[in-house]
């Protein structure tokens, strides 16, 4: 199945984007550590109702524990872990909406423990006119609003590739499946390109979850520049505002394989070879794995959280073939198609 360049897009120019979150600086004389950063931040109020809570200390410390309350003080069940200095504590179930919770950090032994009290915003509740409100509905992407989370320190090789918006078009919502069309946007807009053709083959989206959603795994053919990107056991969720107006809280998972994205590095790298280029990542801490496809030590495991869409109130035209619609420009087609058409004829 192919995605096209649209999909690219997000996974290229994400990798610019910076995690968000603000100093607490909470100092302890005992034992010297501090808490330098916080995700939620004390008194946020758009918290993500799916998201994990995470604590950044300035040091290691191995008596650190971080657990989440609700606002009676009742314990919320989840899964606390720690990798060296960051803490994170997983949700079992997700939050509720509109909701306060305290996330509670105990660390340094007997040190007082370090409350950050937040609040999750409206994302997920029912959408006010059901499933079907959003048929027609365009999100275009605002990809600089992502959290690269890995592979983390790489934004400034691949992060500026691509200045244009995703365009996700909901063609049918019904019977907790969404259909999905998809397209890209003219550069630093958020109006559809006509000259590129739509994606019309993305699986459907499992919507059961309304009004969170779903895309599977699945292995995705991209081009780009005329060349070919796979990306393997890629996944796609997010979910709608009540009122339809955005998508938050959306996240891409997925496998990038160095050996298609050096050619899209040529000028900016003094050699695009897969091996140079893993060699290259090592040294901003990211290692590259054995790729599922073909278990070649090439491939890079990619994920963007808290992405947002807006949406465009306007309806994603059919592209059946680029450069030929009649609202394109550049039209290259002895017969433009015409604005109109409702399904392409293979």
């Amino acid at each position: 199945m192919k995605y096209g360049i649209i999909l690219t897009s997000a996974l290229m120019f994400a990798c610019s984007s910076e995690k968000e979150t603000v100093d607490t600086a909470v100092a302890d004389e005992g034992c010297g550590v501090t808490v330098d950063e916080t995700h939620p931040t004390s008194g946020a109020v758009d918290f993500y109702y799916r998201d994990s809570i995470e604590f950044e200390l300035s040091d290691e410390d191995t008596t650190a524990t971080l657990a989440l309350q609700d606002a009676s003080g009742a314990e919320v069940a989840g899964t606390f872990t720690m990798d060296d200095d960051t803490l994170t504590f997983v949700p079992d179930a997700a939050l509720s909406p509109s909701t306060s919770y305290t996330a509670v950090l105990n660390y340094c032994g007997d040190t007082e423990p370090v409350n950050v009290d937040f609040t999750t915003s409206s994302l997920g509740t029912a959408l006010d006119g059901g499933d079907e409100s959003l048929v027609g509905s365009t999100f275009a992407v605002d990809l600089g609003s992502g959290n690269f989370v890995e592979p983390p320190g790489v934004g400034d090789l691949i992060g500026g590739l691509l200045e244009n918006q995703i365009l996700i078009g909901i063609t049918d919502a019904s019977d907790g499946q969404m259909s999905i069309r998809g397209a890209i946007s003219v550069e630093n807009s958020s109006e559809q390109d006509f000259c590129t053709e739509t994606l019309n083959s993305f699986p459907a989206a499992d919507f059961s979850g309304s009004p969170y959603f779903e895309i599977p795994e699945g292995d995705v053919q991209l081009s780009v520049a005329g060349l070919d990107i796979m990306i393997n056991s890629m996944s796609i969720s997010g979910t709608f505002a009540s009122d339809g107006s955005y998508m938050g809280g959306a996240s891409v998972r997925g496998e990038l394989d160095a050996r298609d994205i050096g050619p899209l590095l040529e000028g900016t790298l003094e050699s695009t070879d897969p091996a140079e280029i893993c060699t290259l990542l090592v040294g901003f801490g990211v290692q590259c794995i054995e790729c599922s496809s073909d278990s070649e030590p090439y491939c890079i495991s990619l994920y963007v959280n808290r992405l947002t869409a807006d949406n465009t109130n306007t309806t994603l035209g059919l592209v059946c073939d680029s450069d030929c619609h009649e609202s394109c420009g550049d039209s290259t087609c002895e017969t433009p198609q015409a604005a109109d058409a409702q399904e392409c004829i293979e």
